[in-house]
Formats: structure tokens, sequence, C-alpha cells
């Protein structure tokens, strides 16, 4: 059974978890009907999942034979220690997360304009700080580059965003881990406090 208050439809928060995560994961049916799962940077841009590759080899077969494929993202956030909430007690240590389930078709975009605008949405993205020129299908620099490279896209039908920050807890625990986040200070730890305190209006399950 799903838990609704795990789950979300929400677009603003879609956008910034897929910029915020740098590496996705593909699910793909390879040659051998066996499920596989293939690590890559991606882009989202226009509701669709972008990557890019070589004009052949699995990746150009898979979506050429059976489009039908996954992606999931998660962004971490703080690790919570079992002994927070429970002395000596092992079992609810845990890591809190976002994350993000796409299913779709995969499709080949073979438009140089688009191959380049996404592109330069990946130099945006993991170069933040410029020092490039930037890809237009204009500057002879880039032309062999968009002319070799594959872009695949992947069009959702069906997007699943989860969140775990302690939804499942008392609001009494919910608080001291607040407290606890908000001591320790580690990382990421203030902001995983933000989220929790985001759930603290929901209903309450002991």
């Amino acid at each position: 059974m799903r838990r609704s208050d795990y789950s979300s439809q929400n677009k603003n928060e879609i956008n910034e978890i897929a910029q915020n995560c740098i590496v996705g994961n593909l699910g793909i049916i390879d040659s051998n009907q066996f499920p596989r799962v293939v690590p890559l940077n991606f882009v989202y841009s226009d509701d669709c999942i972008y990557f890019h590759g070589a004009n052949e080899g699995e990746k150009f077969d898979v979506f050429k034979a059976n489009p039908k494929v996954s992606f999931s993202i998660v962004e971490p956030y703080s690790l919570i220690p079992s002994y927070w909430i429970a002395k000596d007690y092992a079992c609810p240590a845990t890591q809190f997360y976002k994350s993000i389930y796409f299913i779709g078709i995969g499709k080949i975009e073979f438009s140089v304009e688009k191959k380049a605008s996404i592109l330069e949405l990946f130099m945006q993205k993991y170069q933040p700080e410029g020092r490039y020129k930037t890809i237009t299908t204009k500057d002879s620099l880039y032309t062999k580059a968009l002319d070799e490279v594959n872009l695949f896209k992947i069009v959702p039908k069906h997007i699943d965003l989860k969140f775990k920050f302690g939804q499942n807890m008392s609001l009494n625990k919910r608080k001291i881990l607040i407290g606890k986040l908000e001591d320790r200070q580690e990382g990421i730890d203030l902001k995983t406090a933000v989220e929790i305190q985001k759930t603290l209006s929901i209903l309450n399950y002991q």
C-alpha cells in the first residue's frame, strides 16, 4: 500500500531535485532480455529527461528496439543514527532522501538545434562557472561534435516523487531529530531539519 505522505507530484520539487542530482539511473532491458541499470549524467528540460551518447551501442539499440524505459534519481539527505531516538536499539538507523522515478518512452533526438540547446544545458549544470564557448549550431567549433553525438530523450508517462523525512515517526520523535540535526550541523543537516519541519503538519503515525 502506498503511503500518501511519502509521495508528491509537485513540479517545482521535481525540477529542483533533477537539477540537484548529478547522476541518474537508466533502466532498460538488454539484448539478452535482462533488466539493466545504467548510471549516467542527465538534464531535465521541458518535462523530459535528456542524456547523450554515441551513435551506436547498447543505448542506441535499446531505444530503437524497445523504447519502454525507466529512470530514477535520488537526492540524499542526512544520515540519522539509531541512538538519537532509541538507546542501544540498532534498527532505527537510516538516511533521509528525495527521489524521483520516471516511466516513459525513449526517443532519439536528431535535430542539431535541439542537440545544441540541450548540450548547453548540460554545461550550465555540470560546469556552472562557465569558461567555455556557448554551444550553438553557428559555431564551427561544435559542428563535428553535434553531428557525431546522439541525444537521447525520455518522455515520461508516469512520474513518482517520493521523500523520506521521518513521516512514519511520531511528532515528538521528529522534533527530537530536528534538534539533533541543528546541534550537529554537519553537511546538509540544517537542510534536512527544514525538510523534517515541513512534515510536522502531516498526520501523526505512531
